[in-house]
């Protein structure tokens, strides 16, 4: 397999590239798929090319998109033409051309995925027309694709008057999609992303939306009011475009960016990329040392893959972002192997659980091998030192990212400390009273909802007023401390203990029935008793009453059984465990 890309400013100057074509390029190939990346302001100048490509190459699966910005060879490339011709020598390239005008985006993804089955699919790329509500549509149902298939791909850019279109072959579409389907036994494509925005300030939970990319109000009020209030940003710098902090959410463990690309009147976010109700997102700022690290990462990765051939899709707002420095995210990856692609307006990743969606904010790269690992040698220049030398306003941004990341977390350890410092009783280092019982109650629900078990203990230290009248609220302290890390020492991590009282302390048993419940307080009983000795001698002791939450009980209920049965061990003479006797 090999990979050839030329760039061309003009139209005019086809007839001079293609004779330079023919002396450069193999002759034969079983599959050319040749994918054209057009930034010409010119309406016709993309119909144009491809029809000459196609009269030159009759045979040839070829690709045209708008772009809005062109990369080969690891630069970027403004209002030129790539031509990127990739050969096969063991594997083809299936075309779809489909339009959503015809047919509904439901239908036009079942068709693409019935035309698949029976083929041994390594991949498909998807150039995209329009990122909008009904290309959300088709690609939520290519989830059916088998699992081993890579998706990957980007949205058009837009040209001039031209807009933003895509083309199979000769036919153009401004509402649909073109899949470049490829299929081969031996023929290898691993999809890496990369990103480099942070997270920034606070959580917000969405809390009502409009299908799945309208993103109505965050936390209850309507959602623009986070840009207004922490940016500054109006509805209309919203909607000028190109806008530079987007959402941010968490899923299987990776950030995924989602970028409003309009606000409505009444503060609504018009979002290019799925969204969920209820999840929480943050704002997030772009740190050029962690875009930069991202692409020299995946270049890492790339090496143990030796791929043959590349494909970038990567989103116009990074090239915005980055501005003179753009190179430097691009290059890296030309170290590896050949690569063409181009600026998109929403990139194209299957996610681990199958799910095909459009990312905001990252670079999407494809690489294809055909044959085994070792049959494609790497270049020494892949080995090279990285290096990276931003331009002084880059400097500057790059001082205020590292600036707002050491305070954010900075702040987020403050933050942490006052929330564990408001639930935890700092005599004991236990739960204190507030934080214990609202855990009992979020126990008390997920066992209902699960039909599961839950046991408590409620332990009150003996003759605990004698100790401080006695030998001095000191001695008692210490008496509470040491009674507290026995309990500590002998439940599970999963367990919950906290200070009820003076003297007093709750323990929550989730899953764990009756009988041991029991158990586990009589540990804690003899760990008291042979533990810790007062001055004169004696040992501190514990009454304890053990109950399980009744499957048709509440929360009152559950505590006057514990309580009732701590009532009867101290009436019968304290030091000693009692369960519950439901009536």
């Amino acid at each position: 397999m090999k990979q050839f890309s030329f760039c061309l400013k003009d139209i005019s100057e086809f007839d001079a590239w293609a004779q330079s074509f023919r002396e450069t390029c193999p002759q034969e190939a079983r599959t050319v798929f040749v994918s054209v990346f057009s930034g010409w302001p010119r309406e016709d100048g993309l119909h144009e090319l491809v029809r000459h490509l196609t009269e030159m190459l009759p045979e040839a699966v070829i690709v045209g998109c708008t772009a809005d910005g062109e990369i080969m060879s690891g630069h970027l490339s403004e209002q030129t033409a790539i031509l990127n011709f990739m050969f096969f020598e063991k594997s083809d390239v299936n075309l779809f051309s489909l339009d959503f005008s015809d047919t509904s985006p439901e239908e036009a993804a079942a068709s693409l995925v019935d035309g698949l089955m029976e083929k041994e699919v390594a991949g498909v790329g998807l150039f995209l027309a329009q990122n909008d509500e009904p290309t959300h549509r088709f690609l939520a149902q290519l989830h059916s694709l088998p699992p081993h298939v890579k998706v990957f791909g980007g949205v058009a850019g837009s040209t001039g008057k031209s807009g933003q279109y895509v083309m199979g072959g000769e036919r153009v579409l401004r509402n649909g999609v073109v899949a470049a389907c490829f299929i081969g036994e031996e023929l290898r494509i691993h999809v890496s992303t990369c990103v480099g925005w942070r997270p920034l300030g606070p959580s917000f939970r969405i809390t009502k939306m409009d299908g799945d990319n309208v993103i109505r109000e965050l936390d209850g009020s309507p959602a623009q009011n986070i840009y207004q209030k922490y940016l500054g940003l109006s509805r209309e710098d919203i909607n000028e475009g190109n806008l530079l902090f987007p959402l941010c959410t968490e899923r299987n463990g990776n950030l995924v960016m989602r970028l409003p690309a309009d606000c409505t009147e009444d503060g609504a976010l018009v979002i290019s990329g799925d969204c969920r109700m209820g999840e929480h997102v943050r704002l997030a700022y772009g740190d050029p040392g962690k875009i930069l690290d991202a692409s020299y990462n995946s270049r890492i990765d790339l090496l143990s893959f030796e791929p043959e051939a590349m494909l970038l899709f990567n989103c116009v707002s990074r090239r915005f972002f980055l501005r003179a420095d753009t190179d430097q995210e691009l290059q890296p990856f030309q170290t590896i192997a050949p690569n063409a692609g181009f600026y998109v307006h929403g990139e194209v990743n299957r996610d681990e659980d199958g799910n095909i969606a459009l990312l905001n904010m990252s670079l999407v790269s494809a690489s294809f091998r055909e044959g085994a690992q070792g049959e494609s040698p790497i270049s020494s220049m892949s080995l090279m030192h990285r290096t990276r030398k931003l331009t002084d306003m880059m400097k500057l941004v790059q001082c205020l990212a590292n600036f707002v990341a050491i305070t954010s977390a900075e702040s987020e350890v403050a933050n942490q400390q006052l929330v564990r410092l408001a639930s935890i009783d700092r005599l004991t280092g236990l739960y204190n009273r507030g934080e214990i019982e609202s855990i009992l109650r979020k126990n008390l629900m997920q066992n209902r909802r699960n039909d599961g078990i839950l046991s408590a203990i409620m332990i009150d230290l003996d003759n605990f007023k004698g100790v401080n009248d006695t030998f001095g609220h000191a001695v008692g302290d210490d008496v509470l401390r040491w009674s507290a890390k026995a309990i500590h020492e002998t439940i599970r991590r999963y367990d919950a203990a906290g200070r009820w009282g003076g003297e007093e302390f709750f323990i929550i048993l989730p899953n764990t029935p009756m009988e041991a419940a029991a158990g586990v307080a009589e540990r804690i009983r003899a760990a008291f008793e042979a533990g810790h000795t007062l001055p004169d001698g004696r040992s501190v002791t514990g009454s304890f009453g053990v109950a399980m939450f009744p499957p048709s009980g509440n929360y009152m209920k559950f505590y006057k059984l514990l309580d009732d049965a701590l009532y009867r061990a101290k009436l019968d003479g304290k030091n000693r465990v009692c369960v519950a006797e439901e009536e």
